[in-house]
């Protein structure tokens, strides 16, 4: 999954990048957004919002995409925003059919997915099984993300979206965290936590000591 940010007013994107697949984008964010905003024309402190990519995905790429966005958060003295890594796939194919199914490659022979009906979602957010996952996908579902890659025969049958859908888009997370916080969904920045979906390795080698 790649990394990114990016500045949107409304529906438009002002500014975006995308980090290049497995970078540590943790040297980049700040100065990414520095210069976005200064190709913009915008300050720091004319944000109104910051919206960050919750997860689930890379354990360590979302630490720091948290950890960046509460800085900010906080130094700006701005509202913060998660917003879920399926959702924001679900949202990006919006129009492409009635029922879409994000599915992540999860490692550890697991995918994290959920499905989505008329763009609402049916189910929870998953962390399962490959066979599991692609025994619930409605067969006239459209299947995108990188488990295709590493899972593809078990959705052979299924209709497959195009690469360009596989990563969580800045734009589109950036839309949609303005869209929560215009319906009065409020984070706490403190207390606001990376969406896993299943013990880290960290946590299961601990639990095994």
């Amino acid at each position: 999954m790649r990394g990114g940010v990016a500045l949107v007013d409304g529906e438009a994107t002002v500014q975006s990048r995308l980090f290049d697949k497995g970078m540590v984008h943790g040297r980049e964010i700040a100065p990414a957004i520095r210069a976005l905003c200064d190709a913009a024309g915008w300050t720091l402190e004319s944000l109104d919002l910051i919206a960050v990519d919750l997860g689930p995905g890379s354990y360590t790429g979302l630490r720091v995409g948290l950890a960046a966005a509460k800085g900010l958060a906080f130094a700006l003295g701005k509202p913060l925003v998660g917003v879920a890594s399926l959702d924001a796939l679900a949202a990006a194919a919006s129009g492409r059919a009635p029922v879409l199914c994000p599915a992540m490659d999860a490692k550890w022979e697991q995918i994290y997915g959920a499905v989505y009906v008329d763009g609402r979602r049916t189910t929870d957010y998953l962390a399962e099984k490959p066979a599991a996952f692609a025994a619930r996908v409605p067969k006239d579902a459209l299947v995108f993300g990188d488990a295709l890659d590493a899972f593809g025969e078990l959705f052979r049958d299924f209709h497959q979206g195009p690469r360009e859908l596989w990563d969580p888009r800045p734009d589109t997370v950036a839309r949609l965290g303005l869209r929560l916080h215009a319906e009065g969904v409020r984070h706490d920045a403190a207390a606001l936590a990376p969406l896993y979906l299943r013990p880290t390795e960290a946590e299961l080698k601990f639990k095994k000591t």
